[in-house]
């Protein structure tokens, strides 16, 4: 391994783990308790839904890529500032688990608190991230979300030339073009080193979406098994097992995440979508939740920007479960606020249709 790629590798957990990690702290201070997979799922929230509003404004204003390379950096990295200085004040990190006299449990100790079931659970998901990384798949669609990315980089622009001809757009693809994910990975490639966008691609976003989505996975299993660690690590074990084998079919979630996660719409159904569901349940459907409604607005805009079937796909969840809220509580209030966080979608579906 030369000492160029080992420097790709760090840049990619400094922007791809530490950076989310620490910027969804922001989000989550309302929140007794904390734990590092709530804190990296508020950040993915908080970095796609960013890319949107960046990419959009830019991307009509003909604007160069290396400038929203500059101020995404600046933004995303400014959040993740925000979030240390609030852990190093100590009341953040009083909010992790500690022990039962109220000192901070050892590595040891937890390590020998946890199930043999999510043991196991982590040795299967660790064999698939060594398989989405060494047994990368090369799939047709690559022909326009690669290109486009390779495209952005080249050319040091936001959809302006078209990935297939190389000849300057006369209409933007309206099917594309309000979920940009293929420019927030030229973003991503430029930050960790200018690695090449196939490569940033191939190699190293399909781990990270994998691990995200088992997060998920796993906070699903917290909120349905709360006082039971071993069904918490069987539930694991079984997604991570039934995603194994779920290729009866090229079109479920499974498949999805397994085989491409590099594109937005798996991205989108591996991860995206399940965490709808997940602060879905957690903030309309809890009388008293820990959540802020912040996160549910900005997983439906991040939802928009990985593809345009999270325009439509990311407010019918949300809107199921306003609606089974408002049978529950009978809350205006609540129901507005959730209607409230499918604004992004409502706009950009408008301006899909007006195209």
């Amino acid at each position: 391994m030369s000492l160029a790629l080992v420097g790709n590798v760090l840049l990619a957990l400094v922007w791809l783990f530490a950076v989310p990690a620490l910027s969804g702290v922001l989000f989550l201070r309302k929140k007794d308790s904390l734990i590092w997979i709530e804190c990296l799922l508020a950040g993915y929230l908080f970095l796609f839904a960013l890319s949107e509003l960046l990419i959009l404004p830019m991307m009509y204003f003909g604007l160069p890529l290396h400038i929203l390379v500059a101020c995404y950096g600046i933004a995303t990295g400014a959040a993740a500032v925000a979030g240390m200085l609030y852990l190093a004040r100590g009341g953040g990190l009083k909010k992790f688990p500690a022990a039962k006299d109220g000192q901070p449990a050892s590595f040891a100790c937890r390590l020998r608190s946890v199930s043999p079931f999510l043991w196991a659970a982590l040795a299967v998901i660790a064999i698939q991230i060594v398989v989405v990384i060494l047994f990368a798949h090369f799939d047709a669609d690559d022909s326009l979300y690669v290109a486009a990315s390779t495209t952005a980089v080249e050319t040091d622009s936001i959809f302006r030339y078209n990935a297939y001809t190389g000849q300057i757009y006369e209409r933007l693809p309206r099917r594309y073009v309000l979920s940009p994910f293929p420019i927030f990975l030229a973003v991503v490639s430029q930050l960790i080193g200018g690695l090449h966008p196939a490569v940033t691609a191939h190699t190293i976003l399909p781990p990270v979406f994998l691990a995200c989505a088992y997060c998920v996975v796993y906070l699903i299993a917290r909120k349905w098994f709360p006082d039971d660690a071993n069904a918490r690590g069987i539930f694991l074990f079984l997604a991570a097992f039934l995603c194994w084998f779920s290729a009866y079919s090229v079109y479920n979630a499974g498949s999805f995440q397994m085989v491409r996660l590099w594109q937005g719409k798996a991205v989108l159904a591996a991860f995206l979508l399940p965490s709808i569901f997940y602060l879905a349940s957690s903030i309309v459907l809890e009388e008293q939740s820990a959540y802020s409604w912040v996160l549910l607005f900005m997983a439906d805009l991040g939802a928009c920007l990985l593809s345009s079937m999270g325009i439509i796909l990311a407010p019918l969840m949300i809107g199921i479960f306003v609606f089974l809220g408002l049978l529950r509580f009978r809350s205006v209030k609540r129901t507005v606020l959730g209607l409230a966080c499918c604004i992004p979608s409502a706009i950009l579906g408008i301006v899909y249709l007006l195209f």
